[in-house]
């Protein structure tokens, strides 16, 4: 009996000590807006000395609207002529497509 006494209070120490650790971690990562900017930068930081080159392969006369930046994406409309407009999604940490919408009837 004294054995699982013994056990309980051990795993309650613990448990404790557990989210002691859990809120001192959490108080420095809100607390050090530094430590927070510089892990987005390195983060969101292209890769050196690579330009990456995406291809829509759009028709000729087709037109890029200005581009907008949405969260971590980049949207922009393309009009084409005699066509839906279009708009496509980007990620521009890897150059790719995401997302393509067309404005138009809705498809079967």
């Amino acid at each position: 009996m004294q054995f699982l006494k013994a056990l309980v209070v051990i795993m309650g120490v613990m448990i404790i000590a557990g989210f002691a650790i859990l809120g001192v971690e959490l108080y420095k990562r809100i607390s050090d807006p530094e430590r927070r900017a510089a892990a987005e930068t390195e983060r969101a930081a292209p890769p050196a000395g690579r330009a990456e080159e995406v291809t829509l392969g759009l028709p000729a006369g087709a037109r890029l609207g200005d581009p907008v930046a949405v969260g971590n994406r980049v949207v922009f409309r393309v009009t084409i002529p005699d066509a839906a407009d279009r708009l496509y999604v980007m990620d521009p940490r890897t150059g790719a497509i995401a997302v393509t919408v067309t404005a138009g009837a809705a498809a079967p």
